[in-house]
């Protein structure tokens, strides 16, 4: 009995550092190599956006995304123009958004210039949102000096936008 029993817990301890062992030899993960093309694609966008005041957007959009199968990166850079028609205010906006991974949240920001044609009121925004194919969600804030004379702003804005590709291009990285 002595004699299994020492054997058992030999057995035990060997396969105990064999695992041990094995772990710290393949201890590094199997990495797949950084990919060198990325798709770039442009095309203009249409939407809308509405805080205290409902405002159309239309612009365009150029979009740069790494082609790898895991957290690929997406950036964003666009122009777009807004119009409110119930108080004739028009504005102009320059964004970038960027985001990693594919189901992930945008993180970006805009400066803004708006106009009711009398006052001007300039801005920039943070915001967060969330992209599922062409159709990008954002919500966020204007960060801007106070202005009686001209208070049909939004503060607070979420915006729904669609971005209509219809220019792809591959291209490959240089290191």
């Amino acid at each position: 009995m002595r004699n299994t029993a020492k054997k058992t817990s030999l057995l035990v301890l060997a396969v105990v550092l064999a695992h041990a062992a094995s772990a710290q030899l393949f201890k590094k993960k199997l990495e797949l190599p950084e990919s060198k093309l990325m798709l770039v694609k442009m095309g203009p966008l249409v939407g809308l956006e509405q805080g205290k005041y409902l405002n159309f957007n239309f612009g365009m959009e150029r979009q740069w995304q790494q082609l790898k199968l895991i957290k690929p990166q997406t950036h964003a850079a666009n122009f777009q123009l807004g119009y409110n028609f119930k108080y004739h205010v028009m504005g102009a906006q320059l964004g970038y958004w960027f985001k990693v991974g594919r189901l992930n949240l945008t993180y970006g920001g805009r400066l803004s210039w708006q106009t009711d044609y009398d006052y001007h009121r300039f801005a920039i925004a943070p915001n967060v949102g969330y992209k599922f194919l062409q159709a990008h969600l954002q919500m966020g804030v204007n960060l801007m000096p106070r202005n009686k004379n001209f208070p049909e702003v939004n503060t607070f804005y979420a915006s729904l936008r669609w971005v209509f590709i219809n220019d792809r291009d591959f291209k490959k990285k240089k290191d």
